[in-house]
């Protein structure tokens, strides 16, 4: 018992549903990337009373009375105040904000008040992430009791009209339908450690993820039957014209023009002539498609073709789209570990006869090996990122001696300023050499090579 007021201290009262309010918000914004509140509230006054489409996520922790129970208030708080953490982080990872504390988890919001073209696909992603780091925080602890800690996730994507907007960023709705309800009522049917989602989610995400249809559900408070879905995994296909094209396009029709004037550039990068072309246009323009047909008329050519796509939610990885292209060179996959990676390195730097000593660290250290072989005490951030780009220069011209290379990557408006480095580079010494570099990205962006006279538009 407490010796101040004499509650006792054994009863599971202790988590963040016993929180004040200001307690609470002061928690979620402790973990607010860096002039993300700036962002959001400068954006209060046209989001205020304005009908969105939004998704929603809630998570809870699975038996969070009975961990209470099993460490003592304090101990349990503690750790809480950890996955905590890690929701919030995974959150904010895909842009998305936390909106509430809702006893042992969050309600998180895709769309608003940050406004998102793909927000299910964030709050899918996001939950996936979440699940998996409190995979590893479970290995982590030493109390077996803590080592099958797992949360339920509910996400349904709808309308609403947003209501006030706060400077401690909780956005209130006006009631439109029952998006929010829905989607918390989802969390409550989901199993632990499983992720369930609507039909509406579904529909805005099938082929881009794998999912095990559950059937017609009641759920509480809602009149008609919900359409349930449990998350099994990412497919390989992560934009929208990707599950398109499995289905089969319309025909091609008027962009023969575009079309030749990529086979033209292509020409003379073969003879030694790089060449570098942007395709640049509004989204839903046909970017993507042009560049799909372009890869279909030079597939019988003796070429290697190099594809990476930046996308809307990993601005903030540095490399993301170089790492895409470096795994596809070296045929690395996600359940490859450190060996396997080092290994498949090794076996292509010497197939590309390159010298492995100025190379194999630098590349492993871009795909976060351990024991890469770097000393980051000798070397500073600068030095290393100058090694990783002349790494990656080098492996490029080693194959454009081989075969003529074409590299493809698609929406640079998303491109994070570590990858825009090593184009700026790769296109600063490659008007010599038989490499095709193709860009497609929207009008807002304007890359810095524009004035080469190597570079159509």
């Amino acid at each position: 018992f407490c010796g101040e007021c004499g509650f006792d201290l054994q009863k599971p009262q202790v988590g963040f549903k016993n929180l004040s309010f200001d307690e609470k918000i002061e928690k979620i914004q402790r973990f607010l990337p860096k002039g993300i509140t700036d962002k959001i509230l400068s954006q209060r006054g046209i989001i205020e009373g304005e009908r969105k489409n939004v998704t929603v996520m809630f998570c809870d922790l699975e038996g969070f009375t009975s961990l209470v129970e099993n460490l003592g208030p304090e101990k349990a708080y503690n750790m809480m105040d950890q996955i905590y953490e890690i929701l919030i982080h995974k959150v904010h990872e895909y842009e998305g904000t936390v909106n509430e504390m809702t006893g042992d988890g969050v309600m998180a919001l895709f769309g608003a008040p940050i406004a998102l073209e793909d927000s299910p696909q964030r709050a899918i992603r996001s939950a996936m992430s979440i699940h998996r780091e409190l995979a590893k925080f479970n290995d982590k602890q030493a109390n077996k009791s803590l080592k099958n800690l797992k949360l339920r996730i509910g996400i349904h994507s709808g309308p609403v009209v947003v209501g006030s907007l706060g400077h401690d960023l909780r956005v209130e709705f006006k009631a439109v339908g029952d998006t929010v309800n829905i989607a918390s009522r989802v969390e409550g049917l989901a199993d632990p450690g499983a992720t369930f989602v609507t039909g509406d989610t579904f529909n805005l995400t099938k082929g881009i993820f794998r999912f095990e249809s559950l059937g017609d559900k009641k759920v509480k408070g809602i009149k008609d039957l919900i359409q349930l879905y449990r998350v099994i995994a990412t497919s390989n296909k992560r934009t929208r014209f990707d599950v398109n094209a499995e289905k089969g396009l319309s025909p091609f029709i008027g962009r023969q023009r575009e079309l030749d004037l990529l086979l033209d550039s292509f020409e003379r990068s073969k003879n030694g002539r790089g060449q570098v072309v942007s395709i640049l246009a509004e989204a839903g323009v046909g970017k993507s498609r042009l560049l799909y047909e372009f890869r279909k008329a030079v597939a019988n050519e003796d070429v290697s073709f190099m594809e990476g796509k930046c996308l809307s939610y990993s601005r903030g990885v540095a490399y993301h789209p170089i790492i895409d292209i470096l795994k596809s060179i070296f045929d690395i996959v996600e359940s490859d570990g450190d060996f396997e990676v080092t290994e498949k390195l090794k076996q292509g730097l010497k197939m590309l006869e390159t010298d492995e000593p100025l190379t194999l660290p630098y590349l492993l250290e871009l795909l976060s090996i351990k024991d890469s072989g770097i000393d980051p005490v000798s070397l500073s951030p600068e030095a290393r990122k100058d090694r990783i780009i002349e790494a990656l220069n080098r492996i490029n011209f080693k194959f454009s001696q081989i075969q003529p290379v074409i590299m493809a990557i698609e929406d640079l408006h998303w491109i994070d300023k570590n990858s825009e480095d090593v184009l700026k580079s790769l296109i600063e010494r490659m008007s010599g050499e038989r490499v095709f570099l193709i860009f497609t990205y929207r009008t807002e962006y304007s890359p810095t090579w524009g004035a080469k006279s190597y570079h159509s538009q």
